[in-house]
């Protein structure tokens, strides 16, 4: 349902009242960081629109056709994302294309767009990561966007408006997604099962983003990650000589591993990606070294089931040398981000790390 989309009440009071007024936007461009509830947003509209029961503006979220949108198998709702080790989408994903092995003709998402609606009054076609559309896929879509059958319910996700081609963002009506306050994303975790003192954890890696957050509180294997990774963090702040960076940055590859349960299949997107998260793990455990550096030892840490070590090491730091660390680790989130060689870029930010504090 709309309304169970953690924390993006504008997003919601937005589209229920296009919902009242009928004056729903056939192309709605979803912008905000990856697993913000993009998609989950997008799912909930499609239902909301299929509904057979509708009740306040929003889906039911138990008849068959809400349960098909749940299953992904409803013949009004079709969703793409990129593929492939460049991670773009394809022409050939929208658009029906002979010879293209990857994307077979009778799967592209508008092979039939002018075809009436099988069950519902809508057809709904989510495309995820538009930013990822080269100019040529972008293109593809231009004419369709600008006149769309009366049926037709686009919805693009992306990362930011300055990542989508410029003809892509004039014919689509944009809605904001804004981080979740860390108390949201905890409280959901802990309605889920999850102990007070996990959730708060979570909530505070997620930097909110609840996809985040909840996937990991769903793997084993993602929280024995984080555990690795954060003992690399705490080896980089414990007074070892820079010599060791190197063996800290394997230990650190090889941990950050684990952050996800699955990930892109080619090397260095899949390092990038990895490395990123791990160094959110590493601002997070250096954000609590500064802030109780800071007050003197009163400041509340996110890291609480460490907060013993971070006593300790902050001894060995002034405050500004642990915000050049927060912003030394911010940079080198970047740097991956913007397609810089992921495991050089952590290794230097190793290197630097260990340079810090007394010796």
């Amino acid at each position: 349902m709309l309304i169970d989309v953690l924390g993006q009440e504008s997003v919601v009071a937005s589209l229920k009242e296009s919902l009242a007024n009928d004056r729903l936007a056939q192309t709605y461009l979803f912008t905000g960081e990856h697993q913000i509830g993009k998609t989950t947003m997008a799912l909930a509209l499609a239902k909301a629109l299929l509904c057979e029961q509708p009740r306040d503006l929003d889906s039911c979220d138990r008849c068959a056709a809400c349960r098909s949108v749940d299953t992904a198998t409803n013949p009004d709702v079709r969703m793409i994302s990129p593929t492939g080790p460049s991670r773009m989408l394809r022409i050939a994903q929208l658009w029906p294309r002979d010879g293209v092995k990857d994307h077979p003709a009778d799967k592209a998402m508008l092979r039939d767009l002018h075809f009436a609606p099988v069950s519902g009054k809508r057809r709904i076609f989510i495309i995820e990561a538009a930013e990822s559309m080269n100019e040529d896929t972008a293109n593809s879509l231009l004419k369709v966007l600008e006149e769309p059958p009366s049926y037709a319910v686009f919805i693009l996700t992306a990362v930011s408006t300055q990542a989508v081609l410029p003809t892509i963002l004039s014919r689509s009506q944009n809605l904001r997604f804004r981080p979740v306050a860390e108390p949201l994303i905890a409280g959901a975790l802990i309605n889920s099962g999850v102990t007070a003192e996990k959730a708060a954890i979570l909530a505070a890696y997620a930097q909110g983003r609840p996809g985040v957050a909840m996937r990991a509180a769903a793997s084993a294997a993602m929280m024995i990650g984080r555990a690795e990774v954060l003992s690399a963090a705490i080896d980089s702040s414990s007074g070892h000589h820079p010599i060791v960076a190197f063996k800290i940055a394997d230990d650190l590859r090889k941990a950050s591993a684990k952050l996800v349960e699955t990930g892109p299949k080619d090397e260095d997107i899949a390092a990038r990606t990895l490395l990123s998260n791990a160094c959110d793990i590493f601002l997070l455990w250096y954000r609590d070294l500064l802030v109780r550096k800071s007050t003197d030892g009163a400041g509340r840490v996110l890291n609480a089931d460490r907060v013993h070590v971070i006593d300790e090491q902050i001894k060995r730091y002034t405050a500004d040398e642990l915000e050049h660390a927060v912003n030394l680790i911010q940079d080198t989130r970047r740097y991956i981000g913007r397609n810089s060689n992921a495991q050089v870029a952590t290794e230097y930010l190793l290197l630097c790390l260990l340079a810090l504090g007394t010796h």
